[in-house]
């Protein structure tokens, strides 16, 4: 962690981070019936994963056994997105961000991961954060 001013930033893309971010949707309840898993793996082997489930919402280190969609980009790419300041939209044209398995499964929790990104955003060290899952 890194102390600014009053507060402390925690460093994306490590295990600090991602509990975080855990800790940032911990309270968030899930509809009966709603369940995805979404990975994000960075290439140098960093990954870390949203399970939406059981009514709650976790995000775990490392890689999930069966994500229905997993997001894949590069260190630069990853911390910018993290960071907020890449719009996701944006690194997907420009091929930059890669998306593996069936993207029509975020539709049905679009507004969920809407709710959860701002959520995310109290953990990003920059403000002025683009709109869109890390």
């Amino acid at each position: 962690m890194t102390p600014i001013g009053c507060a402390t930033v925690v460093e994306p893309l490590t295990e600090e981070w991602v509990d975080a971010l855990a800790a940032a949707v911990k309270d968030v309840t899930v509809p009966e019936g709603m369940g995805l898993v979404v990975e994000y793996r960075v290439d140098d082997g960093f990954s870390w994963h949203l399970v939406i489930g059981g009514g709650a919402v976790s995000v775990v280190a490392g890689t999930a056994e069966s994500p229905e969609v997993a997001f894949c980009a590069d260190r630069n790419t990853a911390l910018a997105l993290a960071g907020g300041t890449l719009d996701p939209l944006r690194a997907i044209i420009d091929g930059d961000l890669t998306i593996h398995g069936d993207p029509r499964a975020l539709v049905t929790a679009k507004g969920l991961l809407e709710d959860i990104d701002k959520l995310f955003a109290t953990v990003r060290p920059t403000s002025g954060a683009k709109d869109g899952p890390i």
